[in-house]
């Protein structure tokens, strides 16, 4: 079995890549072979690169995301993932929008960092590069909790 993580954002070329990439080569090696992640956008620009400033925010912290094309949500990529995580209450509302009682497996990424104050995390599009690399330190900072949170869901799983 599979767990399958799916990152949300607006346009699925800045945040969401970055947290699928920065997730992906996070994960340790143990987990890489029972951990899916894919990214997608509320209002995803369906087939745009990501911006080159995220980009280069990724590969600041390890990981290549050059090779991404932005996707648009849709139900079954909700329904399909073990757990949907959302920037922004905006995308949360968005995905529970997409099932009929709602998304119960949706969180905002940013509750797994215990030393956010708010679990949003900004959107960096149209900033200068300083808000990107602040996007990715603010993702990379989520990464912790949220690998503990998917081990314990495989661990209960396989139990």
């Amino acid at each position: 079995m599979t767990f399958s993580v799916l990152m949300v954002c607006t346009g699925n070329i800045c945040r969401s890549p970055m947290a699928q990439g920065l997730l992906l080569h996070r994960l340790p090696e143990s987990l890489k072979p029972l951990v899916s992640v894919r990214s997608a956008g509320t209002h995803g620009l369906h087939g745009n690169q990501a911006e080159p400033f995220a980009v280069r925010a990724a590969a600041a912290h390890g990981t290549d995301i050059s090779e991404h094309r932005a996707r648009i949500l849709d139900s079954a990529m909700v329904k399909s993932a073990n757990l949907v995580l959302a920037m922004e209450n905006y995308h949360l509302e968005k995905i529970n929008d997409l099932l009929f009682f709602g998304c119960k497996y949706a969180l905002l990424l940013g509750a797994f960092d215990p030393q956010r104050e708010r679990p949003e995390i900004e959107d960096p599009y149209g900033l200068p590069f300083g808000a990107y690399e602040t996007c990715a330190s603010e993702i990379s900072d989520c990464l912790p909790g949220l690998i503990d949170h998917v081990a314990q869901q495989i661990n209960r799983a396989a139990t």
